[in-house]
């Protein structure tokens, strides 16, 4: 079942105006400007990439986190807590409110979900030892 996540419309806006910006600096200085364009062009290709490939999926045998080309899993058994987190620093997301998934060898923060209640529903069905606090 997939989840797609919370996007915070601020950041899809900076994402969307990033190559606009750097096209006017490339023309105001056109002989070390297209270092600056590539290099947000390339950015922005991965920050693209994330805006359309972000969401957490839970199959049968694991919780699985997609933001573009970064994917995180942890098996369902394995899950020990899922929790709120606000640190803007822990991981790449859309928003400051985030999801941490504990497992008992390591631990990720992800983007909240748009259905937060249904994802709740979804993790307390299959995985009954686990703390689930969303």
């Amino acid at each position: 079942m997939k989840f797609a996540v919370k996007k915070n419309p601020l950041l899809v806006i900076l994402v969307t105006i990033l190559i606009p910006i750097a096209a006017i600096f490339a023309y105001m200085d056109p002989d070390e400007g297209w270092v600056g364009l590539v290099l947000i062009i390339v950015i922005e290709a991965i920050m693209i990439w994330a805006l359309f490939q972000s969401y957490h999926e839970v199959t049968d045998v694991a919780f699985n986190s997609h933001f573009g080309p970064i994917k995180k899993s942890l098996p369902l058994y394995d899950i020990r807590s899922v929790t709120y987190s606000y640190n803007p620093l822990a991981s790449p997301s859309w928003t400051l409110k985030r999801l941490e998934v504990t497992g008992s060898n390591e631990s990720f923060r992800v983007s909240a979900p748009k259905d937060e209640e249904r994802l709740r529903q979804v993790l307390k069905e299959r995985c009954p030892n686990a703390r689930i606090e969303i």
